[in-house]
């Protein structure tokens, strides 16, 4: 009689920390809302003069975390690239590494993470812009 009672709180915990990690996350009205799992990390290259790397916020997604870290060199964005993208499945990878290519030739361009996402990579998108945006804004605190 006991097992039984231990396996249902066993899955019940295991359900209310599920439910609780998704409803940490804020949601918008078009869906989820990325959120980031810490801050920006800024590392100054002192031998390079004004140049500076600043990693921004690990941001979950539906199928992974999207990270991205960019140089700053005399106030401009001279790198970009992801460093993590979602790779549960061939599907989710393909479509983040395309969509990130596409992504850091724009910031580049526009030196801005007020970037358009790109179409099928809609989630990778918007978390790309959010970590970018958190590695802009520390780099430019700095």
């Amino acid at each position: 009689m006991r097992i039984p009672l231990i396996k249902t709180l066993l899955s019940l915990a295991g359900t209310v920390g599920t439910m609780g990690g998704l409803l940490a996350m804020k949601t918008s009205a078009h869906g989820l809302a990325p959120q980031p799992l810490q801050a920006a990390k800024v590392v100054h290259d002192r031998t390079a003069g004004a140049t500076m790397t600043v990693t921004g916020p690990a941001i979950p997604v539906t199928h992974g975390i999207v990270q991205v870290r960019i140089t700053l060199t005399d106030g401009h964005i001279t790198d970009v690239s992801a460093t993590s993208l979602p790779h549960d499945n061939d599907d989710s990878w393909t479509r983040s590494v395309t969509a990130a290519m596409v992504l850091d030739r724009e910031v580049i361009a526009k030196q801005s993470a007020h970037i358009d996402g790109v179409s099928g990579a809609t989630y990778t998108s918007k978390a790309y812009k959010a970590s970018l945006q958190a590695a802009i804004d520390a780099g430019y605190r700095h």
